[in-house]
């Protein structure tokens, strides 16, 4: 039975581990081993991920642990199924940035309003 992910843009460390039925340790292992997981890390040290990076922490999961497969396999196969060009990760920065932009010009304003 496949899970199916939560539609949502980011997840909390806990429910990626609760999801996933890993230990926060592992998911930290593979993403170092592996590549592919881009977390987001907030100025408190907590990560964020996206959809993308709990689908590949899965199929990491089924290819090492159901598949049994050696991790050079399984690292060729998330370069080649989530390699995103240079250009649209270059785009998804900027986008990035103009939105914490404007999340810090709101929570400016609210800080000014007593909010």
């Amino acid at each position: 039975m496949e899970l199916k992910i939560p539609d949502k843009l980011t997840f909390k460390r806990n429910e990626v581990t609760r999801l996933t039925r890993l230990d926060g340790k592992v998911i930290d292992y593979w993403e170092k081993e592996f590549g592919g997981l881009k977390p987001v890390v907030n100025k408190f040290g907590e990560k964020f991920y996206t959809k993308k990076d709990v689908e590949i922490i899965l199929n990491i999961k089924r290819m090492l642990i159901g598949e049994k497969r050696n991790k050079e396999d399984i690292k060729k196969i998330i370069n080649e199924d989530y390699a995103e060009p240079v250009e649209k990760e270059k785009n998804n920065r900027n986008t990035l940035k103009l939105v914490r932009k404007g999340l810090q010009e709101i929570l400016t304003i609210l800080d000014k309003h007593g909010k």
